[in-house]
């Protein structure tokens, strides 16, 4: 079932009675319906997967997000998984004063839900994390560590501004009495951040009950000083009556007090130089700590890659030395046989040129007594009548000599007739023993030749193995002599780390650490799964100065900004708190949703985190109908919290981490 049916089912639920969630289920589809909703806006492809899998005629749910986890993974995969994703480069600058180490599975959720790092497993757990805490001190640990991140990475981009209102672009409104349409005398315009990425960075608490709310809270409290209140709470009049006594007046009326005016961008200069101050010696830090994992990872992965090269090298040379010993093996009767064919060939070439040498004397035979019969009897017919009548009366001698001669010739001309059937057939069949020995001559030959063919092959598989012998036995050679040359390097590095002691001394994640994280005996395990590789105490004091300059930084910015104050006060004014003659200030439609994200952003700026129940998101920000609203939602929920009841939270974030209550 794809997302756009299961939203409609959900859309055609009846709410009534169940807070606003179906405000937001209805918005969302019709987003859907109209194709205005797209699933490459931040959260919203991770939000469809979720509807996905979740059957709305049910009550559970599954769980939210993706995580790392070494399940089903060899030591090997576990041991990249943890350098990409624990690598000092993704975990965040800065350190909540005080707070714990983070065990090593809360730091690989802090990383992921920062989203700095990128690779495979950041790809794969997408932009929803789903954490694994159960009690509330580790759920404290991993919200303040994410506050902690969002904050640095916030005052970063605040300080590229030396003036805080550089970072507002200011529109006018389009429906207020007033001039210019502004709806109250002051502000008279709202003002937007240039720099949307800044938004990343906000942070937004939420649970179906509302108590997870209550305990983040309680967590982040202890640095009102520094940051003005850590957190607020969204939910009822009472809390935006906190949060307007508490923050807002006061400030507001601080900024238009002329007396003080002097004194804010000084002040936010100062916070601004300090805070970059102290962010450069951090990456610094970062960087030359950094080197000891980037070393060993280096040196860990150049001999794996020179072993599995040494492997195949090894293999190869194994497999060579089989096909030449196989080759030889073949060739040998081949040899043998070669040399008897030649044997068997050179007596058919004596005999064939005995037969034809005999062959020729009888043709030469039979020629001539061919020849005797067709001269002999001319030559007898011929001498009878050489003598004419009267010589043979008068030269009688003559006569009978002719006739003497012609009977000799006769003779002969007969025995030849007579032995000439005889020279024939002897010639013939000298002739028919040739052409049979031609024929043998031929064949031997041709398996002579096939037989040839197979001795050069072989020949050559046994050349061609020897030469991969003879080169891979020196790429062996120097193989060995290159991870001889790595062991020295990891001995170096060791060597490096050994050194560290104090507070400089750091965990190192090698092979063996991995190996006894997923031991078998929980003691070991558990002793590995409570450490956190890469930081040093000393890298956690400056992580923490420079978050507590963020905090400072970010008061004096927003102090400072009369951008910001103008939009504080279009907040209060638009949320009943600031009215006009007594009276609620009715903003138009139009203005509420071009305005009022813009105006929550500013709030976002000036209290670190803001917590509302789930039952009131749709309510609270009903004028917020685009995405990405606010940066991180830290959510607890649980089998019972309903796909209708999240919808509306995550439509409006960016990323998201899912503290899956029970279960």
């Amino acid at each position: 079932m794809d997302a756009e049916k299961i939203m409609k089912a959900l859309n055609e639920k009846d709410y009534s009675g169940k807070d606003h969630y179906g405000e937001d289920v209805k918005h969302v589809y019709e987003s859907m319906a109209k194709g205005t909703f797209s699933r490459r806006d931040f959260l919203c492809d991770d939000l469809c997967e979720f509807v996905e899998a979740a059957d709305p005629e049910k009550e559970e749910i599954p769980l939210l997000g993706r995580n790392v986890a070494p399940d089903g993974k060899t030591e090997e995969e576990v041991f990249l998984m943890l350098h990409q994703v624990l690598s000092l480069e993704n975990a965040p600058l800065g350190k909540w004063p005080g707070a714990e180490a983070l065990s090593l599975w809360q730091q690989a959720e802090v990383n992921l839900a920062a989203r700095k790092g990128e690779g495979e497993v950041f790809e794969e757990v997408k932009k929803i994390v789903a954490a694994k805490e159960k009690t509330d001190a580790e759920k404290a640990a991993v919200i303040k560590a994410i506050l902690a991140d969002n904050l640095v990475e916030r005052a970063s981009l605040l300080a590229k501004y030396d003036k805080p209102d550089d970072a507002f672009e200011s529109f006018d409104f389009y429906h207020g009495e007033e001039k210019n349409h502004a709806y109250a005398e002051y502000p008279a315009k709202w003002h937007r951040i240039r720099e949307d990425r800044l938004n990343d960075h906000s942070l937004l608490f939420s649970s179906e009950s509302g108590a997870f709310e209550e305990k983040a809270i309680k967590a982040l409290s202890g640095k009102e000083t520094e940051a003005g209140m850590p957190c607020a709470k969204l939910d009822g009049k009472a809390d935006l009556a906190k949060l307007y006594e508490t923050v807002l007046e006061p400030m507001i009326k601080s900024y238009r007090d002329q007396d003080t005016a002097k004194e804010r961008l000084p002040k936010y200069t100062k916070a601004r130089e300090e805070f970059l101050a102290q962010k450069k010696l951090l990456e610094e830090l970062q960087a030359k700590q950094g080197v000891l994992q980037q070393a060993f990872l280096r040196n860990w992965k150049e001999e794996k890659q020179r072993r599995k090269n040494l492997r195949e090298a090894e293999a190869e040379i194994e497999h060579g030395r089989k096909d030449a010993e196989t080759a030889e093996q073949t060739r040998e009767p081949l040899l043998e046989e070669r040399d008897k064919i030649a044997a068997d060939m050179e007596e058919v070439l004596g005999k064939l040129e005995e037969t034809g040498a005999a062959a020729q004397v009888a043709r030469n035979e039979w020629t001539r007594y061919n020849d005797l019969v067709r001269t002999g009897f001319d030559r007898e017919q011929e001498l009878r009548n050489s003598v004419s009548g009267l010589a043979k009366i008068f030269s009688k001698k003559k006569y009978e000599a002719a006739q003497e001669e012609a009977d000799k010739v006769q003779k002969e001309a007969i025995e030849a007739q007579e032995k000439a059937p005889g020279a024939e057939k002897k010639m013939k069949e000298l002739a028919a023993q040739y052409d049979q020995l031609s024929e043998t001559k031929e064949r031997i030959g041709k398996a002579q030749e096939a037989l040839l063919d197979k001795i050069t092959q072989l020949n050559k598989t046994i050349n061609g193995a020897k030469q991969i012998i003879a080169r891979r036995e020196e790429e062996v050679e120097q193989l060995k002599v290159s991870l001889e040359s790595i062991e020295k390097e990891r001995t170096s590095i060791l060597e490096g780390w050994s050194k560290e002691e104090g507070d400089d001394k750091r965990v190192l994640l090698d092979p063996a650490f991995v190996a006894e994280l997923l031991s078998k005996d929980e003691k070991t395990a558990e002793k590995r799964r409570g450490e956190n590789p890469w930081f040093s105490k000393s890298y956690e004091k400056e992580q923490e100065k420079l978050f507590t300059l963020s905090l400072v930084l970010q008061k004096a910015f927003v102090e400072a900004s009369g951008c910001c104050m103008e939009n504080l006060a279009t907040l209060c004014q638009y949320l009943g708190l600031w009215k006009k003659d007594g009276k609620a200030i009715a903003f138009h439609e139009a203005d509420r949703e071009e305005t009022v994200p813009f105006l929550w952003q500013t709030l976002f700026l000036s209290v670190p985190a803001l917590a509302i129940s789930l039952p009131n998101v749709a309510e609270r920000f009903a004028d917020a109908k685009k995405p990405g609203l606010y940066g991180t939602v830290v959510l607890e929920t649980s089998a019972k919290t309903g796909p209708e009841k999240v919808i509306g939270v995550l439509y409006r974030g960016r990323n998201a981490l899912d503290f899956g209550a029970d279960r």
